[in-house]
């Protein structure tokens, strides 16, 4: 439960080597270096420099989520509508193609949990058709913490992109609770329901081990139990490389996470891609 990982106090800070983390004031960000996608260009369409989740995970560099999202028509106000996100990308891409500062991909993230945009489908449609007018052949990510992928167009929306990605931080209820932290009533069970009735996407799973521990080998077989169920397209694992919000945390090291990218079954089963720092 929340209210079982401390805080973070002033002072020393043991995780000084850590990158730092602002929240994007804006629809655009970037572009930036990541583990994964090269340089990334990010798309932001929840509330600028406000989080809004709908999971509380212990590692997100986004910091605490400060409770549960609000109503649907109260986020409608707080958000930018999709004249504006359309008007931005049409003025904002063809400016970075110009510059030489075209992405190597285009990541739909932003201040916690992008479907819960009002207009996340249409909103999709709209980011599609103005990467295809202006940078063609870039491809889009979603990364989703998949609390919304129950209602059918959240799932077709996300299916949309070129690469949806899905978090799984554990196979087990508890693992779960410990480090994603569910602010609205959600399952393991639950989200692998939803996986099956779609196409292989990509599951993207972080360790951390600390006053939070999901990389224990009871805690890894589940996992590696969970992500074969769902026959994944691609498995990406990494650990911390930006401040947490949680105090105690320690990030699990390059060789463990070879050892849980090199786990036989997952490995026969599908491609596991090992994220390191930038």
């Amino acid at each position: 439960m929340a209210t079982a990982v401390e805080r973070r106090q002033p002072g020393r800070d043991p995780y000084a080597r850590f990158k730092p983390w602002t929240l994007p004031d804006g629809i655009l960000y970037g572009p930036f270096a990541t583990r994964r996608k090269g340089m990334s260009l990010g798309v932001n369409l929840l509330p600028p420099s406000e989080k809004v989740c709908s999971f509380n995970c212990v590692y997100c560099q986004c910091g605490w989520t400060p409770g549960k999202p609000p109503p649907a028509e109260e986020l409608r106000r707080r958000c930018p509508d999709l004249p504006t996100v359309r008007e931005t990308l049409d003025r904002e891409f063809p400016r970075l193609r110009q510059a030489g500062r075209a992405p190597d991909s285009i990541v739909l993230s932003g201040n916690g949990e992008p479907t819960l945009y009002p207009d996340f489908p249409e909103a999709v449609e709209v980011l599609l058709a103005a990467r295809d007018r202006h940078l063609p052949g870039i491809p889009i990510t979603l990364l989703t913490d998949g609390t919304e992928l129950g209602r059918p167009e959240i799932r077709a929306a996300a299916l949309r992109v070129d690469h949806p990605t899905v978090k799984l931080d554990a196979g087990d209820e508890q693992s779960l609770r410990r480090v994603d932290i569910p602010l609205v009533p959600f399952s393991v069970g639950t989200l692998l329901g939803w996986l099956r009735e779609m196409p292989p996407v990509v599951l993207q799973a972080c360790f951390v081990r600390g006053v939070v521990d999901n990389a224990t080998p009871a805690a890894v077989e589940a996992w590696v139990a969970a992500a074969l169920s769902v026959r994944p397209r691609r498995v990406e694992v990494y650990s911390l490389d930006r401040v947490p919000p949680a105090r105690g945390l320690e990030k699990v090291s390059a060789e463990d996470l070879e050892r849980i990218a090199e786990v036989d079954s997952l490995r026969r089963a599908t491609r596991v891609q090992k994220c390191r720092e930038t």
